[in-house]
């Protein structure tokens, strides 16, 4: 991977293929070497895939400064900016898709599409409030069963399906092993779990007018930190203007990794289209 300084920060990067841009958002805590390798190649045979390491993930270092989805979404064009990259489809997985927000809400013009996958915009609701900080039960976790097999666990229990994760063990052993060879240390971690919490474009998602694909799995219904995130991508679809929305099917969070394929041929129909 390469560095350069975006945002007064060295950020690692990696750049595949030409073409109009596409930036892939990680998720909460996620390097980018954990995006699935056949994806980025199928999508760097259209366009020029931009992936990158979060703060204090891979090979970007941490700072010192509260993390935030917005500062990410500041990352995040920088690099736009510091590799001249045209304005570029956006796709954010999960907290990734919460970075995109703003990166649509505060530069629009180097936005070209967003893909929100499997995300969500903060709370949304009075009687379902969403915890600001830690969650209780990811420290409970974190504590007892330690880093490596919460990650494990987390991994196999939320991104697969219980079906698919007992016939492909060897896809979910594959993003653990990514996640653990350039995983933050706990601190920054944590660190990345506070900014998911305290993210909030509930009440911003009318001032988003970026054509805007809502993407989700139909089995994306473990209630996680931040709720249910086939409810969220509901509130999105709902909110943001003119956004569409598709459904992949069988599919839990972890979409791409357990339907690569199908995901594959949906973002390239958007990318196509736009």
């Amino acid at each position: 991977m390469r560095s350069v300084d975006a945002n007064g920060h060295p950020i690692a990067y990696e750049l595949k293929g030409t073409g109009t841009p596409i930036v892939l958002i990680a998720g909460t805590g996620y390097p980018s070497a954990t995006w699935p390798p056949d994806l980025v190649a199928a999508l760097a045979k259209h366009h020029a895939v931009l992936t990158f390491d979060h703060r204090g993930t891979g090979k970007t270092p941490p700072s010192p400064e509260p993390y935030s989805t917005r500062l990410f979404a500041a990352d995040a064009i920088g690099l736009l900016d510091a590799l001249a990259l045209e304005r570029a489809h956006v796709l954010g997985h999960s907290m990734g898709g919460r970075v995109a927000q703003w990166m649509a809400l505060d530069r629009p013009e180097r936005i070209r599409t967003l893909v929100l996958a499997a995300s969500g915009p903060g709370q949304f609701r009075e009687d379902r409030p969403v915890t600001r900080g830690v969650p209780v039960h990811t420290a409970v976790e974190l504590i007892e069963k330690g880093y490596e097999r919460y990650m494990r666990e987390h991994i196999r229990a939320t991104f697969f399906t219980p079906e698919f994760a007992r016939e492909r063990p060897d896809v979910v052993d594959s993003l653990h092993a990514a996640f653990w060879r350039d995983r933050p240390d706990v601190e920054n971690y944590l660190r990345h779990v506070v900014a998911r919490q305290e993210h909030q474009t509930a009440d911003r998602l009318k001032d988003i007018r970026v054509p805007t694909l809502v993407l989700i799995g139909d089995r994306d219904t473990a209630a996680m930190g931040t709720g249910v995130h086939t409810e969220q991508s509901d509130y999105l679809l709902r909110h943001i203007a003119g956004a569409t929305q598709r459904v992949v099917e069988g599919a839990s969070h972890g979409l791409f990794w357990q339907a690569p394929e199908r995901t594959v041929e949906i973002l390239l129909e958007w990318t196509a289209a736009h």
